[in-house]
């Protein structure tokens, strides 16, 4: 489901997260929702939620469910930020940050292999989703990739096959502290809106603005 006219709606529908969006965010694990298993999604996917993690020591990125057991989807050094998606096939989408870069990894059904792509230099929180899991609108979903580029939220989309850029706010603020910001997780809420849940860019705002207040 494309957002319209590419840009945030100017009337804020907020709710909890739908599960297991609603869980607490770590820099190295993730959950979604998904199907059955991997590169299955003849039960739709939204059936059981699977977990992401990145193991540092080894540089193993490990995904599982109740399902299947843990699998190792790449093995890359240096990472401090994960985000897991599904896409309609359930292959999964990784967004990432490598030594300070931001990249993303997912299978590209033109050449039917997965692959890791750049975001712009100085890119930072890369957070991702499938903005629609209903199975009634597989057909009509999109992954969404955002991420915060010089003081801008921007996003791309699978429907694009992640080669166009769309700025979503400009500059993006903080909604409560209207102090630049960066997102901690992307994701449908239980109106079905799609949701970003933001947090300072810097800790120095914060602290000035408790000096402020």
């Amino acid at each position: 489901m494309a957002i319209p006219e590419n840009r945030l709606s100017s009337l804020h529908i907020t709710d909890f997260y739908i599960a297991p969006d609603d869980r607490e965010t770590f820099a190295l694990l993730d959950y979604e929702q998904g199907g059955i298993g991997l590169n299955d999604p003849s039960q739709g996917l939204n059936i059981i939620p699977w977990t992401l993690r990145y193991f540092p020591a080894t540089g193993d990125m490990v995904i599982e469910s109740e399902t299947t057991a843990p699998t190792i989807l790449f093995t890359r050094s240096g990472i401090t930020e994960i985000s897991l998606a599904w896409d309609q096939n359930m292959n999964p989408f990784v967004a990432f940050v490598e030594n300070g870069d931001a990249k993303f990894w997912w299978y590209d059904s033109e050449i039917a292999t997965t692959v890791f792509t750049n975001l712009p230099a100085n890119s930072l929180t890369p957070r991702c989703c499938l903005d629609d899991k209903r199975q009634s609108l597989t057909g009509d979903s999109d992954i969404i990739l955002c991420y915060v580029l010089n003081g801008d939220l921007k996003m791309r989309m699978q429907r694009d096959r992640y080669e166009v850029q769309y700025t979503l706010q400009s500059p993006f603020l903080h909604p409560q502290f209207d102090l630049p910001a960066v997102i901690k997780k992307v994701g449908m809420n239980k109106k079905n809106r799609l949701q970003w849940l933001c947090d300072l860019a810097s800790p120095l705002d914060w602290c000035n603005y408790k000096a402020e207040a």
